[in-house]
């Protein structure tokens, strides 16, 4: 499948116009998408660390409960592709892995992994909404 485009030297100049418009709106759309799918998954990742918040006095010194201290930050990876991360703050960061993967007193929560399952129905909807 597939096919041709026939333009003349005197459309050069539109043809590239027209090509340069087409990236920046799929740049935008790019932009747009993920954008909505990490506050998506920052929705889920908080909902299933609220199943497991700890009483103010079982915490450690004054730590926030690891639901309060999500962040979401868009960064270009290796490749330059765009990628939506979200991560543990400051605060609890560090203790993301433990949490999720459990350790030798704890069972595993794979809250990251269920956050993401959440994800997969949605986000051909999400793309449908960002492209109309």
């Amino acid at each position: 499948m597939g096919f041709n485009v026939d333009y003349t030297e005197k459309d050069n100049n539109t043809f590239e116009v027209f090509l340069k418009g087409i990236s920046a709106e799929s740049e935008e759309a790019e932009k747009k998408m993920l954008k909505e799918a990490g506050d998506q998954v920052k929705k889920a990742v908080v909902a299933n660390l609220n199943k497991h918040r700890r009483a103010l006095a079982k915490r450690y010194k004054g730590r926030p409960a690891m639901a309060d201290d999500v962040r979401i930050s868009t960064r270009r990876d290796r490749n330059d592709n765009l990628a939506v991360k979200v991560q543990g703050g400051p605060m609890t960061g560090t203790l993301w892995h433990l949490v999720n993967d459990g350790h030798l007193h704890a069972m595993p929560t794979h809250f990251m992994d269920d956050a993401l399952k959440s994800l997969d129905g949605d986000i051909d909807d999400m793309w449908d909404k960002v492209m109309k």
